[in-house]
């Protein structure tokens, strides 16, 4: 659809697979210095990851849309300080394909046992 699509990891095997995977890898220890070029930022990390120092950063038109678990990935009062749209959309992909979902987490569950071959 024309999107430029980032996703942000540690890990450098999990970058490399981004980009396998035709997107644009950013290591999130630098997320605050590209963070401010995005229209729509979508977080998963069910830890604080974008903080105070982070969201100062997020132009004022940008979206965030947090699907992580609680606690969230986004410090919501500092979000709000700045007048930054967020939109914590817990439980989203249950909510709104229940069935495709739980097939997904099936899948994810018996891989992983597969690999430890149990």
């Amino acid at each position: 659809m024309g999107a430029q699509t980032y996703a942000a990891a540690r890990k450098y095997a999990d970058l490399a697979m981004i980009e396998g995977h035709g997107y644009e890898p950013l290591p999130i220890g630098i997320l605050e210095s590209g963070i401010s070029d995005f229209d729509i930022i979508f977080n998963t990390i069910p830890a604080l990851i974008l903080d105070d120092k982070i969201l100062s950063k997020v132009r004022r038109d940008a979206l965030i849309i947090d699907l992580a678990s609680k606690p969230g990935g986004v410090d919501f009062e500092a979000a709000k300080r700045y007048g930054l749209r967020v939109i914590w959309a817990l439980g989203l992909p249950g909510k709104i394909a229940p069935i495709t979902s739980g097939a997904i987490i099936k899948d994810t569950i018996m891989n992983i046992i597969n690999e430890l071959g149990v």
